[in-house]
């Protein structure tokens, strides 16, 4: 009785899954109808209508900013040369004219340019100059050095790097540094052992993870 009553109950529940998947799809599907609708002012949808009817949108909202009642074909064209007209009259203050936009662009990348060399004025070289001067000033604090001479940074990062091991491994360890001496001292530290054998990591791990409190 007990499993007959099980079976039931199962078949029951899949019947309400079912049911329940059947009553979301059917309200999903309307919704998607009635924003079609709304969206195309019309009940019925075939195929190509979205597509036709944000084209038809399009073109009116051209033709508005044209000022005239239907779209004709060019309009558009004509509406974003007129926009970026009036954008580059705004940025020069002035009624536009041939070549201004190309003219405030390059007066307003001398200025930034200029501002960032410390200068009034941008002169040709000054972008190049004061971004060498500002790597050397740099690698001079890096190196504690105001002569700079080629390999200088390479030789500084193989002396930071001699020091690390040495504060490292120790002094003793570090003048008779072999391959592979780093990752032995890690695992020692982590082992707690001073020699290594197969198995020593995992051991670590798995007492770390069921060790008693």
């Amino acid at each position: 009785e007990q499993a007959v009553g099980n079976l039931v109950a199962n078949d029951e529940w899949e019947g309400l899954t079912m049911e329940l998947s059947q009553l979301i799809q059917t309200a999903v599907v309307e919704d998607i109808k009635a924003n079609a609708r709304e969206f195309l002012g019309k009940d019925d949808y075939k195929l190509g209508d979205f597509s036709k009817e944000m084209d038809s949108r399009i073109k009116q909202e051209v033709a508005n900013l044209r000022g005239k009642e239907n779209y004709e074909l060019g309009d558009l064209v004509v509406v974003v040369d007129t926009m970026a007209k009036d954008m580059t009259s705004d940025l020069t203050g002035k009624p536009y004219e041939t070549g201004d936009l190309s003219k405030e662009l390059d007066k307003r990348i001398k200025t930034a340019v200029a501002s960032y060399c410390g200068k009034e004025e941008y002169e040709f070289g000054d972008l190049t100059a004061e971004i060498d001067r500002r790597v050397k000033n740099r690698v001079a604090e890096y190196l504690g050095n105001d002569k700079y001479e080629f390999g200088d940074i390479t030789r500084e990062i193989e002396k930071q790097r001699r020091e690390w091991v040495k504060d490292y491994l120790g002094e003793e360890a570090a003048a008779n540094y072999q391959f592979g001496d780093i990752t032995k001292k890690a695992i020692s530290n982590f082992t707690g052992k001073d020699t290594y054998e197969f198995g020593d990591i995992t051991k670590k791990l798995m007492g770390n993870i069921f060790k008693k409190k």
